[in-house]
């Protein structure tokens, strides 16, 4: 425990957390502040009971309210994990921390509300007017799509003056070949993931083609296509291949993630009117911000036949802070608060 966490000892605090397909993040909040966090891997062998049960007990008491983001479709009966095979519910929570009430958002429903506060010294321009430290960000509509394990989105519209979030799954919407020679990337794609086919052609969740677990599966989707034996490479050392050979196998499949992210990201701005922002984050675009350096994302994104004018006009950023789901959890308590009753 560090000293600012010793000092909130025996005082009111709530525990926010940030679960994903890979990570999950956990935080003291005192008045609004982090005080104190930890991080623990999805996929270890302890349950979740035990995972806030650690936390706690490194704290010294219960927390009053807990807030957590979770990587999954939330339902009454609970949230199961889309790329982890973790289930749990509102009751095993607040068993686990015994606080007094407990509220589970989609993940990339809080990364949207993270939206509302955000600093310029995160943000790197991609697309817009130039980020100056005395002038605000533009007012408007905000969008933020995440690569990581998976593929998140979330939006921030406005009731007035008044920040509301739109939560979904539009990582799941559907991408199809738009080139002859993708036909036969798609079809081996589809043979190689077969849950990621949407009806019964070569439409697939766009998740498959811009996330950390699809990207190895679509450089084995190339491999096969030319007639190579896959290399099971795993994402990280996709992105470092790609980076060093771009004409490789695996720097073609690199450009066809950034492709499939700028026209998904472009549509999705459009439904939104994006034009407070759109917001990239994720564990997989934070660590590879270089794949911006090249003109595939931006063309894809603002390609939009008669509306391309309008899709220029949207500013594009990439976040730095890792922090957006932990941020977003203590904005939605804030603004968007529990009532007694369990209600909004």
């Amino acid at each position: 425990m560090d000293r600012d966490s010793e000092n909130w000892l025996g005082k009111s605090w709530d525990l926010v957390a940030d679960i994903g397909g890979t990570n999950m993040r956990l935080a003291q909040v005192c008045n609004g502040q982090l005080i104190a966090q930890t991080h623990y891997e999805t996929g270890s062998d302890l349950s979740i009971d035990a995972i806030f049960g650690d936390f706690i007990d490194q704290i010294g008491c219960s927390p009053t309210h807990v807030e957590m983001a979770a990587a999954g479709v939330i339902t009454e009966q609970g949230v199961q994990l889309t790329n982890s095979g973790r289930f749990f519910n509102q009751i095993d929570i607040q068993r686990a921390t015994s606080a007094k009430s407990v509220r589970i958002l989609n993940d990339f429903e809080a990364a949207a509300w993270s939206l509302v506060t955000l600093n310029a010294a995160d943000l790197h321009l991609l697309q817009g007017p130039a980020l100056l430290k005395d002038k605000p960000l533009p007012k408007g509509n905000r969008l933020i799509i995440g690569a990581g394990t998976g593929l998140g989105v979330g939006a921030l519209v406005w009731s007035g003056a008044r920040p509301c979030v739109v939560k979904g799954e539009g990582g799941h919407c559907r991408l199809a070949p738009d080139q002859a020679e993708e036909v036969a990337l798609f079809d081996a794609l589809i043979g190689l993931w077969p849950d990621i086919q949407m009806g019964d052609g070569l439409a697939i969740e766009a998740e498959a083609l811009i996330s950390g677990t699809g990207l190895p599966l679509v450089l084995e989707a190339f491999e096969k296509v030319h007639g190579q034996r896959p290399s099971k490479a795993r994402s990280g050392d996709i992105f470092a291949k790609a980076k060093a050979d771009p004409s490789s196998l695996a720097g073609r499949a690199v450009k066809l993630f950034c492709k499939s992210l700028g026209a998904l990201a472009g549509d999705l701005a459009l439904v939104f009117s994006a034009y407070g922002g759109v917001f990239l984050s994720g564990g997989v675009l934070q660590a590879n911000p270089w794949i911006f350096d090249d003109s595939t994302f931006l063309q894809s994104f603002n390609a939009g036949g008669r509306l391309s004018p309008i899709r220029q006009n949207y500013p594009i950023y990439l976040t730095h802070n890792t922090n957006f789901g932990l941020i977003g959890a203590i904005n939605a308590m804030h603004y968007a608060p529990v009532q007694p009753d369990g209600a909004l």
